[in-house]
């Protein structure tokens, strides 16, 4: 801020400022008596330079009513670049790091603003990094037991309900997939034709069939959710295509099961490699011979 002494000789004093969060205008100038206020144009640099009589400033006549020894500045100078929105910057960076829209509230309110951009924004990133990217870091769960022990609630705990899409559809699975980072496949039954579920659970680039725009795949994690085993899965391909089911299995990296008392975590040749069958209330190493 700086007091000038303007044309017809009128003490009076310029301000700029740059808040952190959205202020509405009637809350800014109910602060002041009676003031002129006017959104800032240019660079916080640029607004600094023409309260003080500084830079472009530096040789024009209200440089002689500018009173130097007035000048007060307090606090960190925003980050600015001639002829970009430092804002929308640090949004897309936000949408970039992975953050929720909700979180991006959260920092700063005055996103509420961007709202309709925010999805669309992450959708295009997402979509065009996923594209020509293999997921290599796609993870695998089956995750099969006892009705109503939690199955589905654990995922959805552990990730938050935004971050994940649940396919109950069958018929139309990808309609309202919104580029989320976990995908579960609910109360499965071999309910996809295998040939897709093997494209699915596979690590290339894939687009998703969609009734109305077909989607990329940006997930990283998948859980295959069921009351049955896997070994109840795709039986008829068991029996007359070996090497697909052989696919569908490498494509597995972990398998959960729910029992009443007890959850058990295998690696999926652990689970494999079993020749026992599990005890509910023990260890899933502390089993019973299967009778023969």
């Amino acid at each position: 801020m700086s007091d000038e002494v303007g044309e017809n000789g009128t003490y009076h004093t310029h301000v700029y400022f740059c808040l952190n969060n959205a202020t509405r205008f009637s809350t800014v100038k109910n602060k002041f008596n009676g003031p002129h206020i006017e959104p800032a144009k240019g660079t916080s640099q640029q607004n600094r330079d023409y309260v003080f009589k500084e830079g472009k400033w530096e040789n024009d006549k209200k440089k002689e009513t500018n009173l130097a020894d007035t000048h007060e500045e307090y606090g960190e100078m925003p980050y600015d670049r001639q002829g970009y929105r430092s804002d929308l910057e640090d949004l897309y960076d936000m949408i970039k790091s992975g953050m929720t829209t909700f979180d991006i509230l959260e920092d700063n309110p005055s996103y509420m603003l961007q709202l309709d951009k925010i999805d669309r924004v992450r959708t295009i990133y997402l979509q065009s990094k996923y594209k020509s990217t293999r997921r290599l870091n796609l993870e695998v769960t089956y995750v099969y037991g006892t009705p109503g022990t939690g199955k589905t609630r654990s995922i959805m705990d552990f990730f938050g309900d935004d971050k994940v899409f649940r396919i109950t559809d069958y018929k139309h699975p990808f309609d309202n997939y919104q580029c989320q980072d976990v995908v579960v496949f609910e109360e499965f039954r071999s309910d996809l034709k295998v040939q897709d579920m093997l494209n699915y659970l596979d690590v290339y680039p894939l687009e998703l069939p969609s009734r109305y725009s077909n989607k990329i795949a940006c997930y990283t994690k998948v859980f295959i959710v069921t009351n049955i085993s896997l070994e109840e899965q795709y039986e008829g391909i068991q029996k007359n295509f070996k090497d697909t089911w052989k696919a569908f299995l490498r494509r597995i990296h972990k398998v959960i099961q729910y029992t009443t008392n007890n959850v058990y975590e295998y690696t999926l040749q652990e689970y494999l490699d079993r020749d026992l069958t599990p005890v509910d209330d023990k260890s899933p190493f502390e089993q019973e011979k299967m009778e023969v």
